[in-house]
């Protein structure tokens, strides 16, 4: 596991460099071998859970992240759609975990509160602000996938909380950088665009995000 962890990356710095080259026939390759490592990896590991399990969704939820990053080299909204689609796969699997740990829904509905309130703060400044969030015809179909990783980043620090000193809460880490990583991709995206450092810390917070998830498989 060590090995995997230094070649994962080994190759991530190296994306640091192809990512912001402009090049895409050097970007693409390094991320699909990115993406891939940590879906071959979790496939590889899945052995310590039960196949036929709901631990099945979170095979599932990775690799609808590998197909989001994929298309997401050629096509922001057909990438979009794949993450949406894993970070509703990962809300399941967490819930499904949390009950499977004796955990009631009253124990995490408090995810909730932050859940609306940051939905809640993105729409507002997305009206009000228009001129410095600029989504144009991106507004509501970025408030949709925002409201999916969110959720999926509170219930990952749920899992941080009622799952302390277990695997699990390496699991919560990984998917609350992965809801960082996606802040941080708004503002590359529509606020600040063209900074090859913001580019950067995108994708060290969610590949590192990543990595957190399925090395909680291997534990």
């Amino acid at each position: 596991m060590l090995w995997f962890i230094i070649v994962y990356a080994l190759v991530l710095i190296m994306y640091f460099i192809t990512e912001t080259s402009g090049k895409l026939y050097l970007r693409a390759p390094n991320k699909i071998i990115l993406a891939s490592m940590f879906l071959v990896f979790a496939f590889i590991q899945y052995h310590n859970y039960p196949f036929l399990s709901y631990h099945l969704l979170l095979l599932v939820a990775l690799f609808l992240a590998w197909m989001g990053d994929v298309f997401l080299l050629i096509d922001l909204n057909r990438g979009g759609d794949f993450f949406l689609c894993g970070n509703i796969v990962f809300t399941a699997y967490y819930v499904a975990t949390l009950v499977d740990g004796g955990h009631s829904f009253a124990a995490f509905w408090w995810v909730l509160i932050p859940w609306l309130l940051l939905l809640g703060a993105f729409i507002f400044m997305a009206q009000k602000f228009p001129r410095i969030l600029k989504l144009g015809k991106m507004k509501w179909p970025m408030a949709m996938y925002l409201a999916s990783i969110i959720l999926h980043g509170m219930l990952g620090v749920a899992l941080i909380i009622l799952f302390p000193n277990s695997p699990i809460a390496l699991m919560g880490l990984g998917s609350l950088l992965f809801m960082l990583s996606d802040f941080i991709l708004v503002i590359d995206k529509f606020v600040i665009l063209g900074n090859g450092w913001i580019l950067r810390a995108n994708s060290l917070f969610y590949f590192s995000g990543m990595l957190l998830i399925v090395l909680s498989i291997a534990l």
